[in-house]
């Protein structure tokens, strides 16, 4: 399987994502819990997710979780991820590339019909 990443939609997602901060560009400030990171976590990953699929969780936290399901549910998952929350003064890249790559990568499988038999959460 070839895998072919649409880098106009991830570039746009990262730049979007981008746009929500408490710094004036280019840095990014999202501290999280703030109602800044609140937002951007759900543009930046539950936007993703549900578009996808994707069965989600959140737990006490607010720490979002979601997994494309496999053929075998007892296998262990592989995982991917990051943050979307940043520190003060942060780059647009701070955290966002594991959540949007991993959600890029699992769009065009699904895209392409790629099936698995381990979920990738």
């Amino acid at each position: 399987m070839n895998l072919t990443i649409d880098q106009d939609r991830l570039l746009s997602e990262i730049e979007a994502l981008a746009q929500i901060s408490e710094a004036e560009p280019p840095a990014v400030t999202r501290v999280v819990f703030t109602p800044t990171d609140l937002k951007g976590t759900h543009i930046g990953c539950a936007k993703n997710v549900w578009s996808k699929n994707l069965a989600v969780r959140q737990d006490a936290i607010g720490n979002m979780f979601a997994r494309w399901t496999g053929t075998d549910e007892t296998a262990a998952p592989v995982a991917t991820g990051s943050h979307i929350d940043a520190i003060p003064n942060a780059g647009k890249y701070d955290g966002v590339v594991g959540v949007l790559g991993g959600l890029e990568a699992i769009a065009h499988c699904n895209t392409v019909g790629f099936g698995q038999r381990v979920p990738l959460s």
